[in-house]
């Protein structure tokens, strides 16, 4: 069992005062005013840093639910996809709603979609009532200081992901009373924006440069890595970049060659290259959908379970990598290529397709990325591999690509040749920046294959009708996902997407 922030929600102190938390959040209760027959109130809880630190990990629990990187991570940001999109299967309860996101069936009840925002909400609520207690408590200034740190890079990081896939979204940094909640509208993403760049900003000024302890904590490293993103995504080039550099100067690095493919099998997590990751934990209680699963649902595409088939490359994900690119063996198991897989954690690897393996595949490949190596793939509690949020790649290409927009061609090279020589494929020299701002987004799709960011990028590149209208993408409908029916009960003021 690995031991990190997540393993600390299974204390029976922390399980009371999550008890405490989930009910005061919940999206269809009073937030403040109601009664606790277990007797866990705010007046009573938030009092010395133990409790401080148990309300914490709530926050981070946050990270393991469906809406989140457990799957949600997936559907939302890679299903609607050139990467997915083409005969993904729909077989059982959920991969219906794996087929619904490619094939632009997008409706309010799909659970991941849902999961996404009121999991996100969750996440916010609970860093807004322990950003509003810490004050009064008394704890160590310097642990107080992390703590607040942490609870704000979190706040970002679901106000990112709401974002995202919603667009405008009701917006709040404190806890609010009932009534005050029915009032919230969508408040414009610039704003936002605004609130998720100060969290990220703050986190990163008092949050250690890498260490974590327990691991799996955020860190400067972690602020600066995601505000990369948030900037690039914005087209703040000049923030991006300096945001990436703090990054790049806190000692990070990618990871060997011969240990890429490692980072995504659950047998090189937390490594070098980690910034921040989702801490997957195997043997964890009600693997099938329940808030308590910790564990990667990478066995929805596990080719040793009959149905599951719901996240199948596409042809063009595999026709990208050139010869001897590695990232192509990483992340991708192709019929006739020479691959292999060791399915049942043994040391013995068989040849894909062959065996014990069910061959429901479609386009003659499989996803890699996300199998466990030293596993039995069979079984789905045996999925024990963390999810990288944040990884230093990602950051590379972050800098990358908003040097070449301030016209640092040369700067740019520099980062993304650092990957291609990992990946063990030739320098690039283009300088040209029309040109490199073609190659680029290029890169990036090889990079970070099946990590969820490919839809998101597509819309802020401007792709969506080369790359995603012949799919079914419909400009004016598929940009967000409709909020769900129960929240615009709940909120008159709040519309659907577009007005």
């Amino acid at each position: 069992m690995k031991t990190s922030i997540i393993n600390i929600v299974k204390s029976s102190l922390l399980v009371l005062s999550m008890g405490f938390i989930l009910t005061v959040v919940s999206c269809d209760e009073d937030f403040v005013t109601k009664e606790f027959e277990n007797g866990v109130v705010s007046d009573n809880f938030f009092q010395n840093a133990t409790d401080a630190e148990q309300a914490l990990t709530a926050v981070y629990d946050v990270i393991a639910l469906r809406g989140m990187y457990r799957e949600g991570v997936w559907v939302l940001g890679d299903c609607p996809t050139d990467d997915i999109n083409e005969l993904t299967g729909d077989n059982g309860d959920y991969g219906t709603y794996y087929r619904a996101a490619s094939d632009y069936r997008w409706e309010p009840n799909n659970p991941y979609s849902t999961g996404r925002w009121f999991d996100s909400y969750k996440g916010i609520f609970r860093a807004n009532i322990l950003l509003e207690k810490l004050p009064e408590i008394d704890m160590d200034a310097a642990l107080k200081a992390r703590f607040e740190g942490e609870a704000k890079f979190l706040r970002a990081l679901y106000y990112f992901n709401l974002i995202m896939a919603f667009g405008d979204v009701p917006f709040m940094t404190e806890v609010l009373t009932r009534e005050e909640y029915q009032e919230l509208a969508r408040t414009d993403q610039q704003i936002i924006y605004g609130q998720i760049e100060q969290d990220l900003l703050d986190a990163a000024a008092v949050l250690p440069a890498q260490a974590s302890d327990p691991v799996g904590r955020a860190t400067s490293g972690a602020a600066n890595g995601l505000l990369s993103r948030v900037y690039l995504y914005q087209e703040k080039w000049n923030e991006s970049v300096n945001a990436a550099q703090q990054v790049m100067g806190a000692g990070y690095s990618l990871v060997a060659t011969e240990d890429f493919e490692k980072m995504f099998t659950g047998n090189l997590e937390n490594s070098s290259e980690s910034i921040f990751e989702f801490q997957s934990i195997g043997a964890s209680p009600n693997v099938w959908g329940g808030d308590l699963t910790e564990t990667s649902f990478g066995f929805f595409w596990s080719p040793m379970i009959g149905w599951a088939n719901w996240y199948s490359p596409s042809v063009s994900s595999q026709e990208q990598f050139t010869d001897g690119d590695i990232r192509r063996k990483a992340s991708l198991l192709v019929v006739g290529a020479g691959d292999v897989l060791d399915t049942d954690g043994d040391g013995i690897e068989e040849p894909f397709p062959s065996g014990n393996m069910n061959g429901n595949y479609f386009n003659n490949a499989n996803v890699r990325k996300w199998l466990a190596i030293g596993k039995n793939l069979a079984v789905a509690d045996e999925y024990e591999v963390n999810f990288p949020i944040v990884r230093y790649a990602e950051v590379l290409l972050n800098y990358a690509e908003a040097q070449n927009e301030l016209g640092n061609s040369t700067e740019a090279l520099v980062a993304i040749n650092q990957i291609r020589a990992r990946a063990m494929i030739p320098d690039i020299s283009e300088t040209n920046q029309g040109l490199l701002r073609d190659l680029i987004p290029e890169e990036r799709r090889r990079e970070l294959l099946f990590e969820g960011q490919r839809f998101y990028d597509i819309k802020r590149w401007g792709l969506v009708e080369e790359l995603l209208v012949p799919l079914g993408f419909r400009i004016g409908t598929h940009e967000y996902w409709p909020v769900p029916l129960s929240e615009l009960d709940l909120m008159p003021n709040l519309t659907q997407y577009p007005n």
